[in-house]
């Protein structure tokens, strides 16, 4: 009798120990998804930054209002050579290569009624098909002014 109390008690302990173990490992992977979200909006709004940038090093009178100044309205990153452009769209798909794989949908949306502020947002969605948005969004926003005037 005290060998089958003993068995029973040892398989309680393992399937708790079972379940503990599971949990964790499923939020470890949702906590590197998240990280990974916020990395990527993060991201989007430091090269709408560098845009701006390499536009006013270009041409310091002209060269946010040629970048940001006239933009409004939802884009993506695109690239030209070696420098980073945006293109009108929204839903960018970026696919993950390692573990846990994840599909991201980015998209930077820009307004501002004047040419020499604009508030960029960067949003980026997982975890619903179609880049449809669920609980699963991360946005991060800035302002970006044209500070030769």
């Amino acid at each position: 009798m005290e060998t089958i109390i003993t068995i029973g008690v040892i398989g309680v302990l393992l399937a708790l120990t079972w379940a503990t173990i599971n949990f964790m490992l499923i939020k470890s992977n949702d906590q590197i998804v998240r990280t990974r979200a916020h990395f990527l909006a993060m991201e989007g709004v430091e090269i709408v930054k560098q845009i701006r940038q390499t536009g006013v090093n270009r041409n310091r009178e002209t060269g946010f209002e040629g970048s940001i100044g006239k933009k409004n309205g939802l884009f993506v990153i695109g690239r030209q050579g070696d420098a980073f452009t945006l293109e009108e769209g929204e839903n960018e798909v970026i696919e993950m290569t390692e573990e846990p794989f994840t599909s991201y949908c980015r998209t930077l949306q820009i307004t501002g009624n004047s040419e020499l502020l604009k508030e960029v947002v960067s949003i980026v969605k997982w975890g619903a098909p179609d880049c449809a948005e669920g609980d699963q969004v991360i946005r991060l926003s800035t302002y970006l002014a044209d500070l030769t005037q």
